[in-house]
């Protein structure tokens, strides 16, 4: 039987998948301008400001590998004390950002939001 989802329980089901993969403590889904779609974060964090900000970050990356006449970036991660945040492209319209326990497998974590983020590209 095939099942038919609303836009709104394919982008919870998508955060579901996101926050499976082992490594991900954090992520929001949102449009490549930072409209927030969908989220698992916690309730003391402003998250439209970090879907924003984070469309703000890969923008500025691919702006950045444009200028300089290299490929645009496929992950951006940044890396603090304790943990870091990795933005990947999910299509033409959407990204994943995500907060990454300290002791994360980054490439492992890398390689299962791009399996994601390609059927998200598809969908969305």
């Amino acid at each position: 039987m095939t099942e038919q989802l609303g836009l709104k329980e394919r982008i919870n089901r998508f955060i579901k998948g996101i926050m499976e993969v082992e490594g991900v403590s954090a992520c929001v889904l949102s449009s490549r301008d930072g409209i927030l779609m969908g989220k698992a974060f916690p309730d003391n964090i402003s998250v439209p400001s970090f879907a924003a900000m984070s469309a703000t970050l890969l923008a500025s990356a691919e702006a950045a590998a444009s200028i300089a006449h290299v490929h645009p970036p496929q992950k951006i991660v940044a890396t603090g004390q304790g943990t870091s945040m990795m933005v990947i492209s999910a299509g033409e319209r959407t990204l994943v950002a995500a907060i990454l326990k300290e002791d994360a497998d980054q490439e492992e974590i890398y390689a299962s939001l791009t399996e994601i983020a390609r059927e998200i590209a598809e969908v969305l």
